[in-house]
């Protein structure tokens, strides 16, 4: 019976160092599975990166493009600017031009005027003197007088 538990325990050891060395294969070729899965997946996580990288790029060459258009779209709307305060300083500058030219012009015809009225005054005055030195000379003579009253002045 000795010899049968030795042979026994002899069994029973070299099954578990078989075990054990069929569970570090086993182990060993798990590690290198995932060694081989985690270099997958970096490798993957590199051309991700690069997909990425590549995909900005062409992201900021697209806003490069987008930016200069919107710079020359600003440079446009302030020469439209100054195109339009040219024009509206062209059109108060004739507004005033011509407000100026009224007035200039306006002027002599103004005084001619006054000096018209002035001489139509006085000319109504030298007129009403006259009625007066007429109708003193009628009330002397008789004659002139009758040539007065067919005129209409008296």
């Amino acid at each position: 019976m000795k010899q049968f538990a030795l042979l026994f325990l002899f069994a029973f050891l070299c099954s578990f160092a078989f075990a054990q060395s069929e569970t570090e294969k086993l182990i060993l070729q798990e590690i290198k599975e995932i060694k081989q899965e985690i270099k997958e997946i970096k490798q993957e996580q590199q051309n991700f990166r690069v997909e990425v990288e590549k995909r900005l790029t062409a992201v900021e060459t697209r806003f490069e493009g987008v930016n200069q258009r919107f710079d020359e779209m600003g440079k446009r709307i302030e020469i439209l600017l100054y195109v339009m305060i040219a024009i509206l300083t062209g059109v108060f500058g004739l507004i005033g031009f011509v407000v100026w030219d009224r007035q200039v012009s306006l002027k002599p015809i103004k005084e001619d005027n006054q000096k018209i009225r002035q001489e139509i005054e006085e000319v109504k005055e030298k007129e009403k003197r006259l009625e007066t030195a007429l109708k003193s000379i009628a009330s002397i003579d008789a004659r002139f007088q009758e040539i007065l009253k067919n005129t209409g002045i008296l």
